[in-house]
């Protein structure tokens, strides 16, 4: 979420499920679990009409599902919403761990909350997405004041899911979603075999082919995120 003077940043760890912190579980799932912890605080993909939208969770709209088991739900690392705070998304990344089967769905889909004015009530004040309007507001140079970015990186094996469609056919229909709202998708793929369903998968979800990476190895990891990196900066500094 990024404005002409400043860019905030999320992290949405995910695996066979998103944790995305107590206080935003209990306004998307409208329940409060035993305990005052986060390990309990996992959510599934949306079902109903609402599945593929942003729309805020409500009466109205539908509640999301929510991880049930007896064991502590994965991954332990919760959503951390936009901030500019360096020290706390090294922090979050570190504390990533990788665990079970991909869920990618739902991960996508909670990047895009993350972005979402409709869910701001999930996240702090100093998180709250910018409106959706802004991205179509100019500056004084005829430029966008505000662009939203989404980077799903991820080895590109969506093979779980807890309703509905495969993981991967969910997270294109996510991603199509997205970027109708006006948000940028990049997508990073780790060792994915070329003209199978995960690298369909990678360049349906992708604004276009430019915005699709593949890396092999970690060297090639660390290029496709600079790239990225300097692709941003590059916009920002031409408003």
């Amino acid at each position: 979420d990024q404005s002409e003077f400043t860019s905030r940043v999320a992290v949405v760890p995910f695996s066979p499920y998103v944790n995305p912190g107590r206080d935003a579980f209990e306004i998307a799932t409208k329940y409060s679990p035993p305990g005052n912890s986060d390990n309990r605080t996992c959510v599934k993909e949306r079902q109903g009409p609402m599945r593929y939208t942003d729309e805020t969770p409500g009466e109205s709209n539908g509640y999301f599902d929510y991880y049930t088991g007896n064991n502590a739900c994965r991954p332990q690392a919760t959503v951390l919403p936009l901030t500019n705070d360096k020290q706390a998304l090294n922090q979050r990344i570190n504390e990533m761990q990788p665990t079970g089967s991909t869920a990618g769905h739902i991960g996508t889909a909670w990047t895009w909350y993350t972005l979402s004015p409709n869910f701001s009530s999930l996240w702090p004040a100093a998180s709250e997405p910018s409106s959706y309007s802004d991205l179509t507001a100019l500056n004084d140079k005829g430029l966008p004041k505000l662009q939203k970015v989404a980077i799903l990186m991820t080895d590109g094996e969506y093979n779980r899911k807890y309703s509905g469609y495969s993981s991967a056919v969910q997270a294109r229909e996510v991603c199509k979603e997205m970027k109708l709202k006006g948000v940028t998708v990049y997508t990073v793929g780790f060792e994915i075999s070329e003209g199978g369903e995960a690298d369909t998968t990678m360049q349906q979800c992708a604004t276009d082919a430019t915005h699709n990476y593949n890396a092999d190895d970690p060297e090639a990891l660390r290029s496709a995120f600079r790239d990225i990196a300097l692709k941003i900066a590059t916009l920002r500094l031409t408003q």
